[in-house]
C-alpha cells in the first residue's frame, strides 16, 4: 500500500527538504486515516524528529515561510506556496492537570515514544515521504476491522483529556466503526471528567457527532456519556410511550428521526435540523401521563422540549441565533395547520421560507418514525407543502412591506398622517392574507373604502 501520489506537492516538498537535512518526517493523524479509508484528506499535518528550532532552521534555509505560534508544544506552522502545514516535533507529554493541555512536553527522536501520546490507533499511523505507512500500534488492522481503539491504556488516555471520549463518539459517528470494548468501558468510567471540559469544546464535538452519517449509532451507545451534559436524555432510554401512534421508545424514536434527516452539504446533516431532531421529544418522559383507557399522553411536550433545548444549548454556548432556530423547530414540530390556502398564507407570512423548509424536513422525518397510525399525517403535510409551492409560484408576498401600497399613498388619498395610516395598512395586509384583495394598488385602494371615506 503506497500513498506517495496522494501527498500534495507542497507537502511532499516540505517533507523532502526536512529529510534532506537528516530528519525523520511523516504525515500523521487524520490524513493518514483518510487515505487508508480511500478518502481525500482535508489537510495534512506532519510530525518530525527535528526539534522546533531545527525545523525553523530548515525552513529558513529553503526560504519557506512559517509561523511559530505553537512552539511551546513543539508546533511550527510552515507556509509553503501559500498553504499551511503544521509540523510538530516528536514528543512525550507530562500530566494533564487541566484535562486538556499537557503540563509539559519533552522533545524526542523516537517515533515509538511519540506514538504513546496519541489518542486512537487509527490516528497513530505515520506516512513517510515515499508514501509508505509506519504503523507502530496496529492502526491499519483496526481500520480493516473497523475498530476505534485507544492507544495503550485507555483509562490513562481519557484521564489525560476527557474530551477524547467525545472524539471517539465523533469518529464512530463519522465512520460507523465499533468502539473496542475496553476503550468503551474506559470512556464510560471517565465520563464524569467531561464536567471539567469547557462548554465550547464539548459543543464542537457534539455538533460534529450529530451531523455525521452514523450519529444514531454513536448516540445509542453513549447515552450515559451524553447525559453528563444533557441529563434529560437518560430518561428517554427505554421509555415506553404507550401509544398506538408509536412502536418505539422515546430514545429509539428520536434516533429514527435523526436518521431520517437527509444529508445536506458535504454529506453532513444540517446542524439546526440535527439538533432539533435530537431535542424534539426529549421532554416526553417529563410530560407523560396515562389516560383512563391506559393510553399514554404527552401534552405540552413541544413547549417543554423547546425549553430544555434552549437551556442545554445555552449552557454549551451555542450561538444565540442557532439556539433560537432550534427552539422554534422543536416548538413547531408537532404543529400542523389546516391545509387551506389562507392558513398556509398566514403561516408563510409568519416565518421565513428557509425555516419552513427545515420544519417540513423535520416533520417528515418525525412522521416516518411513527407507527402506521401516526404516519397518516403525511398526507396533510404533503398538502400543506403543495399549497406553499403553488403560492410561491403565484408570486405571493410574505412581507407587509411588499404590499403595493404604502403610507404615502394613503395620505395622498386624504387620510391624515398618524397611527390610523399604519392601522389601515395592517387591515389591508390581513385582507390580502385572507385572499379578500389582490396585491395591486387599484384593488387595495378600492378595498380601503370599506374602512375609510375619502374626501371628495
Amino acid at each position: 500500500m503506497n500513498f506517495r501520489s496522494e501527498i500534495p506537492g507542497y507537502v511532499r516538498s516540505v517533507m523532502e527538504k526536512m529529510s534532506s537535512r537528516g530528519h525523520e518526517i511523516y504525515v500523521v493523524g487524520g490524513a493518514v486515516r483518510d487515505l487508508a479509508a480511500g478518502k481525500v484528506p482535508d489537510d495534512f499535518d506532519l510530525t518530525t524528529s527535528a526539534s522546533p528550532e531545527e525545523t525553523i532552521e530548515v525552513l529558513n534555509s529553503f526560504g519557506i515561510g512559517y509561523a511559530d505560534t505553537g512552539l511551546k508544544h513543539g508546533t511550527v506552522m510552515a507556509i509553503p506556496e501559500g498553504k499551511k502545514v503544521e509540523i510538530t516535533s516528536f514528543r512525550t507529554e507530562g500530566g494533564y492537570k487541566d484535562k486538556r493541555h499537557p503540563d509539559g512536553v519533552t522533545f524526542i527522536k523516537d517515533i515509538n515514544e511519540d506514538v504513546k501520546r496519541r489518542d486512537f490507533t487509527i490516528n497513530a499511523m505515520y506516512l513517510d515521504p515515499d508514501g509508505f505507512v509506519t504503523d507502530p500500534v496496529g492502526g491499519l488492522k483496526d481500520m480493516e476491522d473497523k475498530l476505534i481503539r485507544a492507544v495503550g491504556d485507555p483509562e490513562e488516555r481519557f484521564r489525560e483529556d476527557a474530551l477524547r471520549i467525545l472524539r471517539a463518539l465523533r469518529f464512530e459517528a463519522l465512520t460507523g466503526f465499533e468502539i473496542e470494548a475496553e476503550t468503551r468501558k474506559a470512556m464510560i468510567k471517565a465520563a464524569p471528567g467531561l464536567r471539567e471540559i469547557s462548554a465550547e469544546r464539548i459543543a464542537s464535538e457534539f455538533r460534529r457527532t450529530l451531523t455525521a452519517g452514523y450519529a444514531s449509532k454513536a448516540v445509542r451507545g453513549a447515552v450515559d456519556i451524553i447525559s453528563i451534559f444533557i441529563p434529560e436524555l437518560k430518561a428517554c432510554e427505554g421509555f415506553d410511550q404507550r401509544s398506538p401512534y408509536h412502536d418505539l421508545d422515546v430514545l429509539e424514536h428520536t434516533l429514527a428521526v435523526l436518521d431520517n434527516i437527509p444529508p445536506a452539504e458535504y454529506g453532513k446533516r444540517d446542524e439546526a435540523l440535527a439538533l432539533a431532531a435530537f431535542f424534539h421529544d426529549i421532554a416526553k418522559p417529563l410530560c407523560f401521563y396515562l389516560g383512563a383507557n391506559g393510553v399514554g399522553h404527552m401534552k405540552g411536550h413541544p413547549v417543554v422540549s423547546r425549553d430544555i433545548a434552549g437551556k442545554r444549548l445555552n449552557e454549551l454556548k451555542f450561538p444565540v441565533k442557532e439556539i433560537r432556530e432550534v427552539e422554534d423547530l422543536v416548538l413547531m414540530h408537532d404543529t400542523f395547520i389546516k391545509p387551506e390556502r389562507v392558513m398556509v398564507r398566514k403561516l408563510m407570512a409568519s416565518y421565513p421560507a428557509a425555516f419552513l423548509d427545515k420544519l417540513e424536513i423535520l416533520q417528515r422525518a418525525d412522521i416516518l418514525a411513527h407507527a402506521a397510525p401516526g404516519q397518516l399525517r403525511m398526507e396533510k403535510l404533503e398538502h400543506i407543502s403543495a399549497i406553499r409551492r403553488q403560492l410561491t409560484g403565484e408570486g405571493f408576498v410574505t412581507d407587509i412591506k411588499d404590499l403595493d401600497i404604502n403610507g404615502n399613498d394613503i395620505i395622498a388619498l386624504g387620510v391624515k398622517p398618524g397611527p390610523a395610516v399604519g392601522a389601515l395598512i395592517h387591515c389591508l395586509w390581513e385582507d390580502y392574507l385572507s385572499e379578500k384583495v389582490d396585491n395591486n394598488k387599484g384593488d387595495l385602494i378600492e378595498r380601503l373604502r370599506i374602512y375609510v371615506t375619502f374626501p371628495t
